[in-house]
């Protein structure tokens, strides 16, 4: 009699606890499926708005074609990382879709003109990013980055033309491609960029021209995030931008 109380006490505490840690995680996983949702609709109307404006344009050539099946690309990638989400696969597994995700998003990035759109996407990434690594189970071992251990860094500068900013640790290094070289450049680092893969979202603050990644952090070019800046306009024009990751 003793041994069958036992018995069902254990299995009401097994089940208990069971149930619990269900409950307990829900919300965490709740968060992930709507902004896993959310990446997957901006990323169908991103391609959508890529294939409009090449369908529109009269003289098109072939990277404007790359472009357009990059995000239709990243585009399909994103669903079905948002279907795993949302069937709660293992961390580990999400961690590998999601890696692939980010390898898609940066080729993407290369060739990418719909500007605003794709500042949308990259800010979800980044949240995302954020979301696996410091919310996810211990099924694939010690988190690269936790909450709390982004940064961001800004930068401001005088721009003639065009010029490449490598970003690198704690410095950035200005490289003029054209137009007059400057050399009062601003970086103000939070904290410097760590030496492994993030995701890194830029925000422009000031300028006429435009500011874009041009290569996001990975062990190819030894976990640098390369920022190019082009002013087409005549004459110089001051410069003022913020990433983050």
């Amino acid at each position: 009699m003793n041994t069958r109380r036992i018995l069902i006490t254990i299995t009401v505490l097994v089940f208990a606890q069971t149930t619990f840690a269900q409950f307990g995680a829900q919300p965490q996983s709740n968060r992930l499926i709507e902004m896993a949702g959310r990446l997957s609709r901006e990323a169908s109307e991103f391609s959508a708005a890529n294939y409009r404006s090449y369908a529109n344009s009269f003289r098109s050539n072939r990277s404007d074609i790359e472009a357009v099946m990059l995000a239709e690309q990243f585009s399909a990638a994103a669903q079905v990382f948002y279907k795993m989400v949302s069937d709660r696969r293992r961390t580990q597994d999400l961690r590998d879709a999601f890696s692939l995700l980010q390898d898609l998003a940066r080729s993407v990035e290369r060739t990418n003109t719909q500007r605003t759109a794709w500042y949308s996407v990259q800010r979800l990434v980044a949240d995302i990013n954020r979301e696996i690594d410091g919310g996810g189970s211990s099924e694939g071992g010690p988190s690269d980055q936790g909450p709390g251990r982004g940064g961001r860094m800004s930068w401001r500068g005088r721009v003639d033309d065009d010029v490449r900013i490598t970003i690198r640790g704690g410095r950035a290094d200005v490289e003029t491609i054209g137009g007059t070289p400057y050399y009062d450049a601003q970086p103000n680092f939070s904290s410097s960029l760590p030496s492994r893969r993030v995701t890194v979202s830029l925000t422009m603050k000031k300028g006429r021209g435009q500011a874009f990644i041009e290569q996001q952090p990975s062990r190819e070019n030894d976990y640098a995030v390369v920022i190019r800046v082009k002013d087409t306009k005549g004459g110089a024009s001051d410069y003022e931008f913020e990433i983050t990751w």
